[in-house]
């Protein structure tokens, strides 16, 4: 006959527990009034190695036993290789927390950084734009002042137009007032001339065969050609007192 197999050669292996595991199955069992056991906590659990159990069940027992004697911070001291897994996970934590904080820290100054750059840039803009108001109202100035000097001129101008056009105006009207005087003379000139020339009815016309009247004879002077002396005419007599 062919040797039995060995104990547990038959049994499928189960996932592996922890003592947490382990601890809280033989609380339980230990709660109902039995003792906990390889097989009773495997058998609550339903895995795990019976080494393991077992192996958690020793500690079980050693931590019962101290809790027993009165030292009940003994049991919050964690094992060393849960205390070196925990310190592991701290360091790794610490030096991840580090990087991030790191990284935090550089995007924090880049962000500084832009902000600077992103000031400096508006402070420039706005003193570009500050210069650009002041080369503006200057000019506006400028043109104004020059707008308010050609609107000066240009009223004086036309003050002196108006003055030149009242003044020709009024030669106009003088020319005019004159020209109605010549009128009104010429007017009586030519009425005057009109009534000489009528011939009025009770006048008689002058005969057309008048004889004409003898002219007497002109007396010849005879110039004396001495000076200071005038002739004396002949033929005339004194005239008697």
């Amino acid at each position: 006959m062919d040797d039995p197999p060995a104990y547990g050669a038959t049994r499928e292996r189960s996932a592996n527990i922890s003592y947490a595991d382990v601890e809280r199955a033989a609380l339980d069992i230990l709660a109902t009034g039995r003792r906990p056991a390889v097989e009773t906590v495997r058998e609550l659990l339903g895995r795990g190695s019976p080494a393991t159990i077992a192996t958690c069940l020793k500690r079980f027992w050693r931590d019962l036993g101290i809790r027993a004697q009165g030292d009940p911070a003994a049991l919050t001291r964690l094992p060393s290789e849960i205390v070196e897994a925990v310190e592991a996970i701290w360091q790794r934590s610490l030096a991840l927390a580090a990087q991030a904080a790191k990284k935090d820290d550089n995007a924090a100054r880049e962000r500084l950084e832009q902000i600077r750059i992103e000031n400096e840039v508006r402070a420039q803009s706005f003193e570009l734009r500050e210069k650009e108001f002041e080369t503006a109202a200057r000019e506006r100035e400028r043109a104004l002042a020059d707008s308010r000097d050609h609107l000066l001129a240009t009223l004086k101008m036309l003050e002196t137009d108006r003055a030149m056009l009242r003044a020709r105006d009024m030669r106009i009207a003088a020319r005019e007032t004159q020209i109605e005087d010549y009128r009104r003379q010429l007017a009586r000139v030519i009425e005057r001339t009109a009534r000489r020339n009528e011939t009025p009815m009770h006048r008689k016309p002058r005969p057309a065969n008048r004889p004409k009247s003898q002219s007497k004879p002109k007396r010849r002077v005879v110039l004396n050609k001495s000076p200071g002396r005038r002739p004396r005419p002949k033929g005339r007599s004194k005239r008697k007192r």
